[in-house]
């Protein structure tokens, strides 16, 4: 379950990073307005790392998660009509700080779901998912606007991607590991 949440998180996150700016020309906006939605989602990020990375040692990795993705849902749903500038400024706000919530989440989820015992190891075998996702993701995104020319049909699959994940995130238990 975790490698497949992991999976949703990398496919919306690296989709989103390599299509954003294209999507924001495609729509006939500057390079430059473009390259500051990106910067403005980098910096989001910083921020979701700190807020949400933070929250969540009071209220658990997993509900980070689940929240990181409720946000992503939103902004994604909201970039569905987006066709102003602000509304793509306004999207990098919930979308980076999930972003970055969730990247800060990763380790101590993991920790919490299977101990410290082969952290690392667990850690980078779960990490494949968000490693395969970000291979997918911008793929994904790409080969939808190729045949449709238009991100819309990325951003709701992106979206629906974003509800698997949610569910996901909803059922993670943590592994109990009988004493030796």
């Amino acid at each position: 379950i975790a490698s497949g949440m992991l999976l949703c998180f990398g496919i919306i996150g690296f989709g989103m990073i390599v299509h954003i700016a294209p999507h924001a020309i495609a729509l006939g906006f500057s390079s430059s307005n473009a390259a500051s939605i990106l910067a403005g989602i980098g910096i989001t990020t910083i921020v979701g790392r700190v807020a949400l990375g933070s929250a969540a040692d009071r209220i658990g990795d997993r509900r980070a998660f689940i929240i990181g993705f409720v946000m992503m849902l939103a902004g994604l749903l909201w970039l569905v009509s987006a066709n102003q500038i602000w509304m793509f400024y306004l999207f990098a706000i919930p979308f980076g700080i999930a972003y970055g919530g969730m990247g800060a989440s990763e380790s101590p989820l993991i920790a919490w779901l299977f101990g410290l015992r082969s952290h690392g190891l667990i850690l980078g075998v779960a990490g494949i998912g968000f490693t395969g996702g970000g291979a997918i993701g911008p793929f994904l995104a790409g080969y939808l606007f190729d045949i449709t020319n238009s991100y819309q049909v990325s951003f709701l699959v992106f979206a629906a991607i974003a509800i698997i994940g949610l569910i996901l995130s909803i059922f993670l238990k943590p592994v109990r590991v009988k004493p030796a």
